[in-house]
C-alpha cells in the first residue's frame, strides 16, 4: 500500500539534504539560476525510490550523484558554460572563498566534483567514486591532477 505523503523520515532527509546538494551545484557550476530545480529535482527521484535509499550508509551521496547527472544534462542542452567571472551568492562575503571558487569553476568538470566532493563535503575517495561512478584510482588521480590545477590558478600564474 502506498501513500502519497512522504514519510516523515524523507521529509527530514529533504530539509537537510536540499541545502547540501544546492551548495554543491552552485559551488560546481556558478549558475544559480537553475541549481535549486534539479536539486528539487534530484530530491523527488529520491523519494520514489525512499524505501530503496533510506537504508544506504549515505543517502545524500545518492542524490548528489543524480543531481549532477541532472545539471550535466541541462548544461548539455544549453550547451551551457559557466562564465567564470560568476560567484555564487554565499562566498561573496570572504575573498578567499570566492577566489577558491572561481578557481574551481576553471577546472575540468571531473576535477571540479572530486575536489569540491572531497575537500567541500568531506568525502572519502570511496565515497566519490560511488558518486561519479568511476574507480578509486580515477578519483585520486582527479583529485591529484585538480589539485596540481587550483595551485596554478591560485598561484597567481598569467597562463591560461
Amino acid at each position: 500500500m502506498s501513500t502519497p505523503e512522504p514519510d516523515q523520515g524523507f521529509a527530514e532527509f529533504f530539509r537537510t539534504c536540499l541545502p547540501v546538494v544546492t551548495r554543491t551545484l552552485t559551488a560546481l557550476t556558478g549558475d544559480t539560476r537553475v541549481v535549486e530545480d534539479v536539486a528539487q529535482d534530484a530530491l523527488l527521484i529520491a523519494q520514489h525510490r525512499w524505501d530503496d535509499i533510506s537504508s544506504y550508509d549515505k543517502p545524500e551521496a545518492w542524490v548528489l550523484k543524480v543531481a549532477i547527472r541532472l545539471m550535466r544534462r541541462w548544461q548539455q542542452k544549453q550547451q551551457f558554460e559557466t562564465p567564470l567571472a560568476s560567484v555564487p551568492e554565499f562566498t561573496q562575503q570572504v575573498h578567499d572563498v570566492e577566489a577558491v571558487h572561481s578557481a574551481l569553476r576553471q577546472l575540468s568538470p571531473r576535477h571540479r566534483e572530486a575536489v569540491a566532493l572531497h575537500h567541500l563535503l568531506g568525502y572519502s575517495v570511496t565515497e566519490i567514486a560511488s558518486v561519479l561512478l568511476v574507480g578509486e584510482s580515477t578519483v585520486r588521480t582527479h583529485l591529484s591532477r585538480g589539485r596540481d590545477e587550483l595551485r596554478r590558478i591560485l598561484g597567481g600564474s598569467d597562463d591560461e
